[in-house]
């Protein structure tokens, strides 16, 4: 049981919704009180689930049990959430994970994520995903509901040594977790200044990648500035905001200050044990990628 707000930090009480989606946020909140083995997830939850599948109930069902079960069965990742341990603060000193200060005319939101310290030994690859995860959540709580979300991933700096790091069961957790119960709505995937090693890398994911978010993905040797232009960009690439080092170390400490018992809090959002004996059913999970990956 949690006492804090979540899945809105600041949103103690559920959000308004849409009134010709309210009927569906209010079935969907029903059901998963009803869910036996799940936390108590809160009625935002539904709010924030329901949009990232595109109002589809059956899907958001899906994407929640996937999300429990996730949380469930991936402690090293989705347990022990302290902004202050060890390995997390080492993956934020050793990269800048910024989310951009414009959004898109259409409303998206700009996640910017690069190596600030090339040194392969400063990565370790279980903690770099949690603390990607961790990064993302608080984000999500950041913005609300929010229309989408672009990422662009810069390779620059990224070495073969990095790749002989990556971690194959978490790499599958990550995966899997994206495509099936991360609750946004992903619309396009940037990795700018691909390393010439690109393909040694899909080779390594590319089994784990479905089709809908193989459709999102863009591979460019140039940089971000040439996908979206640098009126959206900080001063590292011609455009109007803070360096990508400012940004980052004013969203660390936002983490650190502001989200660190949250973050801690939210280790609760997972799938329970089963009972011995019981006769509970959790339905089935889903067999295509999460509704929330849009192709446009």
């Amino acid at each position: 049981m949690t006492t804090l707000s979540h899945p809105f930090k600041d949103s103690p009480e559920p959000l308004e919704v849409p009134k010709e989606h309210a009927a569906n946020v209010d079935t969907l909140y029903e059901w998963m009180k009803d869910q036996p083995r799940f936390p108590s997830f809160s009625k935002n939850h539904a709010y924030l689930f329901l949009h990232a599948c595109l109002w589809n109930v059956d899907d958001a069902k899906k994407a929640l049990q996937k999300y429990a079960q996730i949380h469930a069965n991936s402690p090293e990742i989705f347990d022990n959430r302290d902004i202050m341990g060890a390995g997390v603060q080492m993956t934020l000193n050793a990269t800048h994970m910024v989310a951009l200060p414009r959004t898109t005319p259409e409303g998206y939101r700009l996640l910017y994520y690069r190596l600030s310290d090339t040194d392969p030994s400063k990565m370790n690859f279980t903690e770099a995903v949690k603390s990607f995860c961790m990064f993302n959540d608080a984000q999500i709580s950041v913005d609300g509901i929010m229309e989408g979300y672009i990422v662009i991933f810069d390779m620059k700096g990224v070495r073969l040594g990095h790749l002989a790091r990556v971690q194959f069961g978490p790499l599958r957790v990550f995966m899997n977790y994206i495509q099936d119960a991360h609750p946004v709505r992903l619309k396009k995937i940037y990795i700018v200044h691909t390393a010439s090693f690109i393909n040694q890398v899909m080779a390594l994911v590319k089994p784990l990648i479905k089709s809908e978010l193989l459709g999102l993905l863009q591979f460019t040797t140039a940089g971000p500035e040439e996908i979206v232009g640098v009126d959206y960009l900080p001063k590292d690439f011609g455009g109007p905001f803070d360096e990508v080092a400012i940004m980052h170390a004013e969203q660390k400490k936002r983490l650190e200050t502001e989200y660190r018992e949250w973050l801690m809090d939210s280790s609760v959002f997972k799938e329970a044990p089963k009972q011995k004996n019981s006769s509970s059913t959790s339905i089935k999970p889903p067999v295509k990628a999460f509704r929330g990956l849009e192709i446009d």
